[in-house]
């Protein structure tokens, strides 16, 4: 059985990356035999589905005094050292991103020997930012061959991102979008070991989508699960809703998710006086989100995000939409970043960015207008399956971590 190591964020660890959760189980059931190491683990598992993970996981802090005595004694005993040393500070473009680089270069040191004893034969690495670094690092050191994912706006913060692209066996991208960001800044030459492999979601069977289509809203609840970011902007749901609720619509909008914008969010509220219509609901756990989609607790799943150019911040294929479509509930979103790439084919709502009177109209209609409604279920579920089922796309990434192996 092959052996696949992992370096996460923080997974099965914390709150965050649910998404990868989904992948590394799907993973585990193609017979995969998998090792995981966070950079950052906390000592909590939120996510009920983490816990099966636990076994494959070796919980390491981010730094310790054994993992920098280990790093200074390995100058003198793995001389390659010195050139991965050297092309951190070469290639890392800016003091915040060298600093960043080398906080994670003692336990990349620290791993390679635990990664040989383990007999692991590939490095994966989610995320293009220190998380990659680590997989980089840990390569250079084993001749381990390695290779990460890239996500959403990380592409465009660069962080030794042409070095790594240029080492590894090859890159996965979840974007048509975040594939093309990607070749414009490490140059077409390396688009041979770069394809495009969405981020997956478990597809439940269609019975339980087919008997949502000719049921209506019950209580017109706006539901949006996304974290509390200037990215995700969901000032602008707040001012779509206190336009629906100047028009006489009855509604209830949840916000499931927590972030640093909660207090702007609520000072919005109270400006416009939305106390009874809008409510924070916190961070959930996976399981209890999907169980939320699963029992039509809310009618429309909304995200008005944007785009910030200037702190090169972007969408990617966000999980939340993909799975509330999953699960048969409406979505609605924004022309921003690679959403489009979803909610094509009539898969859900478009509207323009930074545009609350859109939001609104695209709002009411999804809730009062029955034959759309039973359209966005119908092909939401539809676009999830063919393209987003995370059972086949662990299955692909599988294929090319054997077409590495084998070579």
């Amino acid at each position: 059985m092959m052996k696949i190591a992992y370096i996460t964020a923080q997974v099965p660890y914390g709150q965050g990356e649910t998404f990868i959760i989904g992948e590394m189980l799907a993973i585990k059931e193609a017979k995969v035999d998998l090792l995981i190491i966070p950079r950052s683990p906390t000592k909590e598992v939120f996510h009920p589905e983490a816990q099966a993970l636990l076994e494959n996981t070796i919980w390491l802090p981010l730094i310790n005094l054994k993992m920098v005595v280990i790093f200074f004694i390995s100058f003198l005993t793995k001389p390659r050292l010195w050139k991965v040393l050297s092309s951190i500070l070469f290639h890392s473009r800016s003091w915040r991103n060298l600093v960043k680089n080398l906080a994670v270069l003692p336990k990349g040191v620290y791993i390679t020997d635990l990664l040989k004893e383990k007999g692991v034969k590939h490095i994966h690495a989610h995320w293009s930012s220190t998380t990659s670094t680590i997989a980089y690092i840990t390569s250079r050191l084993t001749d381990i061959p390695w290779s990460f994912t890239a996500h959403s706006g990380m592409i465009l913060r660069y962080k030794m991102l042409k070095e790594k692209v240029r080492t590894a066996s090859f890159v996965r991208v979840i974007s048509k979008n975040r594939c093309e960001d990607l070749l414009r800044i490490v140059g077409q030459s390396y688009q041979d070991k770069v394809f495009i492999l969405h981020m997956g979601v478990s597809v439940p069977p269609y019975d339980i989508v087919a008997s949502k289509i000719n049921r209506q809203p019950n209580q017109n609840i706006i539901g949006c699960v996304a974290s509390l970011d200037r990215v995700k902007s969901q000032k602008y749901l707040i001012n779509a809703c206190h336009i629906l609720k100047q028009q006489g619509f009855k509604f209830k909008c949840l916000f499931i998710g927590e972030g640093k914008e909660r207090k702007n969010l609520e000072s919005l509220i109270d400006r416009l006086k939305l106390y009874d219509e809008l409510e924070f609901v916190g961070e959930l756990p996976h399981s209890e989100v999907i169980n939320i989609l699963y029992k039509d607790k809310i009618d429309v799943l909304v995200l008005p995000s944007i785009e910030l150019p200037l702190e090169k911040k972007a969408e990617g294929i966000p999980v939340a939409l993909m799975e509330a479509m999953a699960y048969g509930v409406p979505v609605i979103s924004t022309e921003t970043g690679s959403i489009p790439e979803l909610l094509g084919d009539n898969a859900g709502i478009l509207v323009p960015e930074r545009n609350p009177e859109a939001l609104a109209e695209a709002i009411r209609a999804v809730l009062t207008e029955h034959k759309l409604r039973e359209k966005l279920i119908r092909q939401g579920y539809k676009k999830v399956s063919a393209e987003f089922n995370v059972k086949f796309i662990a299955q692909s990434l599988v294929k090319y971590f054997e077409r590495d192996y084998c070579k």
